[in-house]
């Protein structure tokens, strides 16, 4: 386990869901509770957006990106359809997709249609190939939600396309690199451990003056507190994308992405995908690329009712089990979910 002094004594034991949702640490648990105190007792509001602030700029270190660079949106499908919105796209053009990526990572894309973009909805393996010189865009999830596979980018930038990724599977967990990438949505409810509802939009600076803000509001002025009304110049940099703040999911996130911002990314990758092999190891399966382990067996809702049953969170995706390794994980975890599911028949999936 990483950060012991966040867990120790919390419920963490047997939680392999973390692909579903992170468990919050206990500096975030008290930070909700004081902002929550705060509302109740008429604490100064711009503390909050204080919080969000600094919560953009720790989200840019952990990718390796300016602060300038980031907006604050509320869910990757909205940073996805601010996007494709402004997408410089029309007839005769395409968009090429991952043809089982999840969903909130497609429809934004999908209204292309009535504009007249092709949508190509292909295998993971085949994206690069169905790009051609009227391809848009191509978007995908760098690590895929249902079985933890990871999309070959270096194949995607040799293509030359303008280049979209959801990273909310990834960011927090596994390695980020913006070379050749335009833009980066992530939710951090998941691997970043942030409360429900503050989400991340990286654009690259030579893209941010292609995408209208469609969202705006009074922060996304040159100078948001001078004044609160009126039509106003916008801001050049990246919170002109912003929406409005949600102040107590700010106040969460902050002290999660200090945490990271301690730890280190490459240090919790390396735990959590040590953590991910070890138990594919047990089970006689492939190394996985990610953290997430997608397992098939026979009868997938009678080896999740054994892991329910032996303690161990899991999901069920694609019908597969799925677990996902996490900070909060130890080797206890995967001995747990190794004895339960030894008798399951697992076999490999792609």
């Amino acid at each position: 386990m990483l950060a012991p002094s966040e867990y120790e004594g919390t419920p963490t034991r047997g939680y392999l869901d973390t692909a579903t949702y992170g468990l919050p640490p206990r500096s975030t648990l008290a930070a909700l509770d004081e902002a929550l105190e705060g509302w109740r007792t008429r604490r100064r509001w711009r503390d909050w957006e204080e919080d969000a602030e600094r919560c953009r700029t720790l989200f840019a270190g952990l990718i390796g990106a300016r602060g300038e660079d980031v907006a604050l949106v509320t869910a990757a499908s909205v940073g996805a359809g601010l996007v494709a919105a402004s997408l410089p796209a029309g007839p005769g053009d395409n968009v090429v997709l991952y043809e089982r990526d999840f969903t909130s990572a497609m429809l934004p894309w999908s209204w292309l249609a009535t504009r007249g973009v092709e949508l190509r909805l292909l295998p993971l393996e085949g994206l690069a190939a169905g790009v051609d010189e009227r391809t848009a865009l191509v978007s995908v999830s760098l690590v895929q939600s249902a079985d933890g596979r990871v999309a070959d980018l270096d194949a995607l930038r040799k293509t030359g396309a303008r280049l979209f990724l959801d990273a909310t599977q990834a960011v927090g967990t596994f390695p980020v690199d913006l070379d050749g990438v335009d833009y980066l949505v992530a939710h951090g409810y998941k691997w970043l451990l942030c409360p429900r509802g503050l989400a991340f939009l990286y654009v690259r600076p030579d893209r941010r003056a292609e995408i209208e803000p469609w969202t705006a509001g009074w922060k996304s002025r040159r100078d948001p507190y001078a004044d609160f009304y009126g039509l106003p110049e916008l801001t050049d940099d990246a919170r002109r994308l912003d929406v409005s703040v949600p102040w107590f999911p700010a106040a969460g996130g902050r002290p999660s992405l200090e945490l990271f911002a301690s730890l280190g990314v490459e240090r919790i990758a390396a735990h959590n995908l040590r953590l991910a092999r070890a138990l594919a190891g047990e089970l006689g399966l492939p190394e996985p690329a990610s953290p997430i382990v997608r397992l098939r067996v026979d009868d997938a809702d009678a080896a999740a009712e054994r892991l329910r049953v032996a303690g161990v969170a899991c999901a069920l995706r694609a019908g597969s089990v799925r677990l996902s390794f996490h900070l909060y994980n130890h080797d206890e975890d995967v001995e747990l979910a190794a004895a339960a599911l030894r008798p399951a028949g697992v076999g490999t999936a792609n």
